[in-house]
């Protein structure tokens, strides 16, 4: 049996605690935004041990919380440099009062996952963009990559409309069409159902 816990940080960014296996209570969280202190305190009410940390990109509204976490953090490392600089990217969003301390920790790149956990690389709305498949719950995580309505922004640092397009075509159509899409912001929903519904997937497809 397992468990996904789903947090929306004020940011409006979705932070999942994943326990793929609840007999060993080992958990992976996906992303990190800002204000994490409810979802540790939701880990440690369930006792259960940090697997560690899956980033789906580097923007600051899914990765400002690193310094608050302890435990191994993976990222695919195109994105290493933005994750670790949030000071530029918080200059373009007025009314935050964020003080971000810089992350000085090791950042893992996500080549070091385990093999039940699939890793995609989706460049488009950043160079590094990645999502996480677990083939054994039917559920991706993608980030800002692709939502249930839309797609993540390509006109923001390392993005590229391009890239995207490409992604769309070769790494979201090869996800079942059953399965369960976790997006960075937003609703879940089924890959078949984005696919028939989401204007903009379905503008770019076979584009």
């Amino acid at each position: 049996m397992d468990d996904i816990y789903t947090y929306t940080s004020f940011t409006t960014s979705n932070c999942y605690v994943l326990t793929p296996d609840l007999n060993d209570g080992i958990s992976y969280v996906i992303d990190l935004p800002p204000d994490l202190g409810d979802v540790l305190n939701y880990i440690n009410s369930k006792n259960f041990t940090i697997g560690g940390a899956l980033l789906t990109h580097g923007h600051f509204d899914h990765s400002l919380g690193m310094s608050a976490f302890d435990g191994s953090i993976y990222i695919n490392l195109d994105d290493e440099q933005l994750a670790r600089n949030p000071e530029e990217q918080l200059k373009g969003f007025s009314g935050l009062n964020l003080n971000p301390s810089k992350y000085e920790g090791d950042l893992i790149s996500v080549d070091n996952l385990k093999n039940d956990i699939k890793v995609h690389s989706n460049p488009g709305h950043t160079k590094g963009s990645t999502s996480f498949e677990f083939p054994n719950m039917g559920v991706v995580f993608t980030g800002d990559f692709v939502f249930k309505d839309g797609i993540g922004r390509t006109d923001l640092y390392s993005g590229n409309t391009s890239e995207m397009i490409n992604s769309l075509n070769s790494v979201f159509t090869m996800f079942p069409n059953d399965y369960l899409v976790y997006p960075g912001h937003g609703d879940k929903d089924t890959v078949k159902s984005i696919k028939n519904n989401n204007l903009l997937v379905r503008e770019y497809l076979n584009d």
